[in-house]
């Protein structure tokens, strides 16, 4: 079957069907299409992944955030300063308070830092990025000193995603009630919770404030129903538009944002001393990268918006190494190479995916017919975003191969992405001690320019190993109604406060 562009919405079905884009809503709520809400709810260390961070971004704040250029920049923090290797001092803002009426200050910064830093569920996602946490020192109400196990220097990204939470109310709740009704000092609050999404109420106190009436997110499951409820006036903003559906959009008065979000998208390769599988040969690996066309999946499937990736971080990441190339799009090399290793007849194996990401269907499949072509028999099966997600937290991913981000986001720093891709994860799909001494190295260098070299060889390591296919550098395109302006998102987090409906 030729490659073409996605079926399910052609241009002339999609003309004909689509009706125009209304503004018909009244009311000042934005209404937001995901293909699902976080299990853990409004729980703040759950992860930084989407859908979550699409959510507690907007009910608390970090210490600092991070722009599109990678620079940090104040927030809850006015200022930062290290005083040792392992000590970091920040002066806070002093004019903000959590939405149910406590003072935010060094206090409430301890108590979340306590809290990463001492014994609880490692299932958390934020417990293990900040596992280097051991304390913090309120020196007055404004000011507060963080300690860590190990050199930190680049604790102030980290800071990013510290997200603070309201310590009387976390005390009295509990975990699992302060999920359902969680309090930070962002400028959005939870109203209620319903099996298709979320309503979410101004925070009238927020430092921050919205200028429109709340935000409700439904659940959509795939971009066709979420273009058709864009087109329709049913919500403002449907994540994951497909390109194709651009033109639509844009003809009938919306707009459309392109997110970089920092990560790449990958198809991981298990082949660790508990499997039996040709891929546990490196040239059996390189043949699957040399036989996918990643530079068309790129032009047709994501609009030529982005580029192929040559390894495990983004352009705009610290320790990203430019000298690396892509693997070449080369049938007859990938041929040569499984003969090489034994397996010039080919071998079955499983693509286990979610099925998110622009056009993520699309992409996983067209990469199964390429790998087809060469002998390889990929058979593709899906899982619902989120069991997904906690399947991969939990090591219960038992397929050959599965599609994950290779994430630097929100700190664009490349070794980030060793905190689930190498031994340092709980139950890791990928473990090479050969290759983690310098790793963790590489966590704890102060020096920039032998940081930046350390995190070259470790880049140099992926791409030799080769413990994924390689696709691209992630991009999504969030569909937006005539009505809705100032959209923006920045690793995750939507810049709430400077949206408005007219």
């Amino acid at each position: 079957m030729p490659f073409t562009r996605r079926q399910s919405l052609s241009a002339v079905a999609g003309a004909a069907l689509a009706p125009k884009l209304l503004r018909a809503q009244s009311d000042k709520i934005l209404r937001i299409g995901l293909g699902g809400m976080p299990t853990e709810k409004g729980n703040a260390f759950s992860n930084i992944q989407t859908p979550s961070i699409l959510l507690t971004g907007g009910v608390f704040d970090g210490l600092t955030r991070m722009t599109k250029s990678g620079d940090i920049v104040p927030w809850l923090a006015t200022a930062w300063q290290a005083l040792d290797e392992t000590t970091w001092r920040f002066t806070l803002r002093d004019d903000v308070a959590f939405s149910n009426g406590e003072q935010f200050d060094a206090a409430a910064v301890k108590f979340t830092v306590d809290y990463l830093s001492g014994p609880g569920p490692m299932t958390e996602g934020l417990r293990r990025d900040f596992r280097f946490l051991t304390g913090a020192t309120v020196i007055d109400r404004t000011t507060i000193d963080i300690s860590t196990s190990v050199p930190t220097p680049m604790l102030p990204r980290y800071a990013s995603v510290l997200l603070i939470v309201a310590p009387e109310a976390w005390r009295s709740m509990g975990v699992e009630q302060f999920s359902i009704t969680p309090v930070g000092t962002g400028p959005l609050t939870v109203d209620n919770w319903h099996p298709a999404g979320a309503t979410l109420l101004p925070n009238t106190t927020s430092w921050r404030p919205i200028q429109f009436d709340g935000v409700e997110y439904i659940v959509l499951k795939d971009p066709s129903s979420r273009f058709q409820a864009l087109m329709s006036g049913a919500i403002d903003a449907a994540y994951q538009t497909a390109p194709e559906d651009i033109p639509f959009i844009e003809d009938e008065g919306g707009s459309v944002v392109s997110v970089l979000d920092g990560s790449a998208a990958s198809i991981m390769l298990q082949f660790g001393p508990e499997h039996d599988t040709p891929l546990r040969d490196k040239r059996v690996r390189h043949a699957l990268n040399h036989a996918v066309d990643k530079q068309t999946i790129v032009d047709v499937l994501l609009g030529g918006q982005t580029v192929v990736s040559s390894q495990p971080a983004v352009r705009a990441s610290f320790g990203y190494d430019p000298s690396l190339q892509p693997f070449a799009y080369d049938p007859e090399l990938a041929l040569a190479l499984l003969k090489d290793a034994g397996a010039g007849d080919g071998f079955a194996m499983t693509i286990l995916t979610s099925g998110g990401g622009t056009n993520g269907q699309f992409v996983v499949q067209r990469v199964a017919d390429d790998l087809n072509r060469v002998g390889i028999r990929a058979e593709v099966q899906q899982r619902p975003v989120m069991q997904f997600l906690t399947d991969f937290v939990r090591g219960r991913i038992d397929t050959d191969a599965f599609t994950l981000q290779w994430g630097t986001y929100p700190l664009l720093d490349a070794i980030q992405v060793t905190n689930i891709n190498s031994c340092r994860k709980t139950d890791p799909w990928f473990c090479d001690q050969t290759i983690q001494p310098v790793i963790e190295r590489a966590w704890v260098e102060t020096d920039p320019i032998a940081a930046l070299a350390l995190r070259h060889q470790i880049m140099g390591y992926y791409r030799d190993m080769a413990p994924s296919i390689f696709l691209h550098e992630n991009i999504a395109f969030v569909g937006l109604s005539p009505r809705t302006r100032g959209f923006d998102q920045t690793f995750g987090y939507i810049d709430f406060e400077g949206i408005t409906l007219s």
